[in-house]
């Protein structure tokens, strides 16, 4: 059996670097969910905005991974 090691290191990189990319882009949201200008008071409609949007992309990421992976929704 041989194996190919420049393809495992390839899986290897993509993967972290994807999970890096979902982890940030979903802390991004969060951050800016969390982040208010004072105290009690609610973040502004352009960070919630941003927010909800980071999230809705990390989302849309890990449903797309999702896809790729089971080969039933090919």
């Amino acid at each position: 059996m041989k194996i190919d090691w420049a393809s495992l290191a390839l899986v290897a990189v993509t993967t972290v670097v994807a999970a890096i990319s979902i982890v940030g882009i979903f802390a991004l949201g969060v951050a800016a969910l969390t982040h208010a200008p004072a105290q009690g008071a609610r973040p502004n409609a352009p960070a919630r905005l941003a927010g909800y949007a980071c999230m809705g992309v990390a989302g849309l990421i890990a449903v797309y991974g999702i896809y790729l992976i089971i080969p039933a929704f090919h």
